[in-house]
């Protein structure tokens, strides 16, 4: 699993936990998504427009109204200029470059 991956969706209100097969088997990870929905693996938001979109980027906008005190289209404008200037680095990667202005808004403090 990423670290980015994985810092971005316990953010996002997602859970790890370890399960120990009934057969005997190896023990494995499983993700609880937020919904309280279990799979055997968590949403791809490095390359995933798609779940950064659905999980993260409501969160992000929240954060930003919040902290900010704003409304959210200036929110939304925040983000997304923190996503172009992640996008001047690495222009063909969409995914990662969201996930990376994520990051920096969340900072270290919020894992």
């Amino acid at each position: 699993m990423d670290k980015l991956n994985v810092k971005l969706a316990k953010w996002a209100g997602f859970r790890y936990e370890d399960v120990d097969p009934q057969d005997g088997g190896d023990i494995i990870t499983v993700c609880i998504y937020p919904s309280r929905e279990r799979k055997l693996s968590d949403p791809d938001f490095l390359n995933d427009l798609n779940a950064c979109f659905k999980w993260l980027v409501p969160k992000a906008i929240d954060k930003i109204m919040a902290e900010q005190e704003c409304r959210s289209d200036l929110a939304y404008a925040i983000l997304f200029k923190k996503w172009l200037q992640e996008l001047e680095l690495d222009i063909p990667r969409h995914a990662p470059t969201l996930c990376r202005a994520i990051e920096k808004l969340i900072g270290a403090t919020d894992e």
